[in-house]
C-alpha cells in the first residue's frame, strides 16, 4: 500500500486540491486549525514514540450525492486513538492531554493507492468527495472498558459517491508559539482504515446501534451522536431496539433511565 504524501493549506477557502492541498477550513468541534502539513517524514523521535490506530472502524455510507437536505454520514462514525507506541516512564501520559494534537482526514481508494478526496465533475469543476469536518481535535476520556485515552472523533464524515474506500488519518502537533503564514507542521504518524463500503441509497443496508465505545464517549461530553439503528438486514429484531435513551444520559448528565416505547 502505497503511503499518503501531501500537503495541507491553511486558511484556504476554495475546493479540495488533489494534487498538492487539502481544504482544512472547516474546523474540528474544539475548532482547531491546522497549519501546513509537510510531506510525510516524521522526525526519528516522534515516529518512534508515538501511533494512531483505528479504534472504531467505518463499515458502511450511504452517497449523499451532491445535495445537502439528507446527507447519511458514515456508519460508525470512525475513532482514532492516540497511544505510544512503547511503555513510557511515569507521568508521560500527560503528553496524550496535549490540546493541540490534530489528526487529519483524507478519503482514498480501497487498495490505498491514490487520493479520491477530490471530485471533478462534468464541467470540469473539482469539489470534495468527502464531506463533512475533516479535522478532529483530541478528546481525553475513557473507553467502555473504563481505560482513559486520547481520541479523535470524526462523527460528521459523509460520501458522495458510492464504492469502496478508505480513509487515511495523520497526526499533526501544532507548536502554538512557533505557527507563522507559510509555515510547515510536519506529520507525526498516519494510518488508514480498513476498506469501506458506500452504498447507493436503494443499495443502502440502513443504520447500525452505536456501539459501546460511541456511547461511552457521549456520556462524558463528546460532540458525537448516538443512534438506536434501523438496519434492513437484522432478521430477528433486538429488544434493545425497542429502547428509548433517556435525553439526561444522552447529554451525560446524571446516570440516566431507560423507558419501552409504548
Amino acid at each position: 500500500m502505497q503511503s499518503p504524501s501531501y500537503t495541507a493549506q491553511r486558511n484556504c477557502e476554495g475546493p479540495y486540491q488533489s494534487s498538492t492541498s487539502t481544504s482544512v477550513s472547516e474546523s474540528s468541534s474544539t475548532k482547531a486549525e491546522p497549519s501546513l502539513i509537510s510531506p510525510v517524514s516524521p522526525s526519528k523521535k516522534s515516529s518512534s514514540r508515538y501511533e494512531i490506530k483505528v479504534r472504531q472502524q467505518p463499515l458502511a455510507a450511504r452517497a449523499c450525492g451532491f445535495g445537502e437536505r439528507d446527507r447519511r454520514v458514515i456508519d460508525p462514525p470512525p475513532i482514532v486513538q492516540l497511544t505510544f507506541r512503547e511503555k513510557q516512564p511515569k507521568g508521560a501520559e500527560s503528553e496524550l492531554r496535549y490540546p493541540f494534537n490534530v489528526v487529519h482526514c483524507t478519503l482514498w481508494n480501497a487498495d490505498g493507492s491514490t487520493d479520491e478526496t477530490a471530485l471533478v465533475q462534468a464541467d470540469r469543476r473539482t469539489t470534495r468527495r468527502l464531506m463533512g469536518t475533516l479535522v478532529s481535535s483530541p478528546f481525553v476520556g475513557v473507553d467502555e472498558n473504563n481505560q482513559e485515552g486520547c481520541f479523535f472523533c470524526f462523527p460528521d464524515l459523509s460520501c458522495r459517491t458510492s464504492g469502496e474506500y478508505r480513509l487515511s488519518f495523520v497526526l499533526m502537533c501544532l507548536e502554538v508559539g512557533h505557527l507563522e503564514t507559510g509555515g510547515l507542521t510536519p506529520v507525526v504518524t498516519q494510518v488508514m482504515s480498513d476498506v469501506f463500503t458506500v452504498f447507493t441509497a436503494k443499495d443502502f443496508p440502513g443504520m447500525r446501534a452505536s456501539t459501546a465505545l460511541t456511547k461511552a464517549l457521549k456520556r462524558q461530553g463528546c460532540a458525537i451522536s448516538v443512534k438506536k439503528g434501523n438496519e434492513k438486514t437484522s432478521t430477528q429484531p433486538q429488544e434493545k431496539d425497542n429502547v428509548e435513551e433517556d435525553p439526561a444520559e444522552e447529554s451525560g448528565i446524571g446516570r440516566g433511565k431507560k423507558r419501552r416505547k409504548p
